[in-house]
């Protein structure tokens, strides 16, 4: 519950200092999203969010205070072990592997497959839908970013940045 509270009025007052920083950053090029845009509507978010926190940590009751130390006790009591921990290994090995490749090969490419070996990882019972995850957050990601807000992703070298100029 003190935890709860130290965090949220740590995070309300880190929101708020990058709020007012994210306002100080200069917009040179006249256009309605600036570059201190992003960070202003995270920094609001996270805000709120921090508050809303803050808010719900008065609110609880007694009796769930009680409960919850008990359900605490008990989970700090089995957080000692990782229920999977070769998963973790797996993860950041496929990590450190989409970092290298991701300058060859391209990001469309790297992505897709980043996120079906994620999906096989993490358990998805069918490797079709693994493979339809990767293919739709990769053509979120590419429609967002390249194209809506031309921020420069990795194309890949030879074959693969042809590839990448078909679809930005």
């Amino acid at each position: 519950m003190l935890l709860e509270r130290t965090i949220s009025i740590f995070m309300i007052a880190f929101s708020t200092f990058f709020l007012v920083m994210s306002f100080q950053i200069e917009n040179r090029s006249g256009d309605l999203i600036a570059p201190g845009s992003w960070p202003g509507a995270l920094m609001t978010i996270m805000l709120v969010l921090s508050i809303v926190l803050l808010i719900k940590t008065f609110r609880v009751k007694e009796t769930q205070v009680k409960t919850a130390n008990e359900q605490a006790e008990d989970l700090a009591n089995d957080e000692d072990e990782l229920v999977y921990p070769k998963r973790f290994f797996y993860l950041f090995g496929t990590l450190v592997v989409y970092t290298l490749f991701l300058e060859y090969i391209g990001f469309i490419i790297a992505t897709i497959l980043f996120i079906f070996a994620l999906s096989l990882i993490f358990g998805i019972g069918k490797w079709t839908r693994g493979l339809l995850t990767g293919f739709l957050a990769t053509a979120g990601a590419v429609i967002l970013f390249p194209i809506l807000l031309n921020t420069p992703f990795p194309r890949g070298v030879g074959i693969f940045s042809t590839f990448s100029l078909l679809f930005y």
